[in-house]
């Protein structure tokens, strides 16, 4: 398990972070984010009828049948939604791929009227066509950003008041670098995004940083030991990792297959939720990689270094100890002679 811990498999843990962060942010730059069905500008076609008699659900059902049916035969419907207009009357917006112009929408309008169904007042209905626009992404990428860097400055002072300062440090950087990867995957694999990965984002800080705080817990009171007091560093994190491992699988499995199941019913009942879980699952792994691998690796590094530090004190503050005594050894008075 040392081996795994070693300088070298966190240079290659960092190496590989970085050029898909690098990629990630080279994609968004260029051509932003796969947007999803939540964020892609989309054309409705819009029918309103005014009438109260339109209130009667068999008669919205057949007006919207009817409507689906005709503008099918020339634009692919991908949903429809259903209003109640301001004066009562409903409105069927209709969106669609392509762009209906105010010649389709007249030729709609006429068959409405030659159709002369029962409860629709066919003088009193209006066809209209418009792009309906979607804020973009960067509007609430960076209110994200600085609610989640507020958050990583709060749980990195936790973390280091309540454990250690180097898992402090390690606890965040695991944190910001799940974040930033699963991103950058999300980029990369062009994942049609939208506004829910903000929260897939936020999702994936606490997890890494509930489990990564799970595992150095576990740390903090092995080191406390006495069969851990002589070990060294990396041996010691080694070894004490090998306990949490198991916790940290089964966590992570079990969520696995709630995002599994949960993205199983998202494609039955709407892909964007199936999207949604596969970003929480790509969080998932990557809080289980950077808690058993990334976090305890670059904590093993500072945690050499400050014992090697505290050593070199220890011996600074001994050598210093038998000058002294030396010292005072040298100018003890001599004993009386009789």
């Amino acid at each position: 398990m040392s081996k795994l811990l070693s300088k070298k498999s966190l240079f290659l843990c960092i190496a590989i972070a970085l050029a898909l962060i690098i990629a990630g942010a080279f994609i968004v730059g260029l051509v932003g984010y796969n947007a999803d069905s939540t964020q892609r500008d989309a054309t409705v076609v819009e029918i309103s009828d005014f009438a109260y008699s339109s209130h009667d659900e068999t008669v919205q059902k057949n007006l919207a049948d009817f409507c689906r049916s005709e503008i099918g035969s020339k634009y692919t419907v991908t949903d429809y939604t259903l209003l109640e207009g301001q004066t009562g009357g409903a409105v069927l917006q209709f969106v669609v791929k392509g762009t209906p112009d105010a010649a389709f929408c007249a030729a709609l309008k006429s068959a409405i009227v030659g159709e002369n169904m029962a409860g629709v007042s066919s003088e009193l209905v209006t066809v209209s066509s418009h792009v309906l626009e979607n804020a973009p992404y960067y509007n609430y990428i960076w209110r994200t950003a600085v609610a989640a860097a507020v958050v990583a400055v709060i749980l990195f002072v936790y973390v280091a008041i309540r454990f250690r300062l180097g898992m402090g440090v390690a606890v965040l950087i695991a944190a910001v670098h799940d974040v930033l990867v699963m991103l950058a995957l999300v980029a990369i694999v062009r994942l049609p995004a939208g506004v829910s990965l903000a929260g897939v984002a936020v999702f994936g800080l606490l997890l890494s940083a509930v489990v990564n705080m799970f595992v150095f817990g576990r740390m903090r009171r092995d080191f406390r030991t006495e069969e851990f007091k002589d070990k060294a560093a990396r041996e010691a994190v080694a070894q004490s990792l090998s306990a949490s491992k198991g916790l940290v699988l089964g966590l992570s499995v079990a969520l696995i297959v709630v995002a599994v199941v949960l993205g199983v019913i998202g494609a039955v009942i709407g892909t964007d939720l199936t999207f949604f879980m596969i970003a929480a699952l790509i969080s998932v792994l990557l809080s289980a990689y950077s808690s058993l691998l990334l976090a305890p690796s670059l904590y093993a590094v500072i945690k050499e270094k400050s014992d090697a530090a505290r050593a070199e004190k220890a011996k600074y503050n001994y050598s210093s100890d038998k000058k002294k005594d030396k010292s005072a050894k040298a100018v003890e008075p001599a004993g009386e002679t009789l």
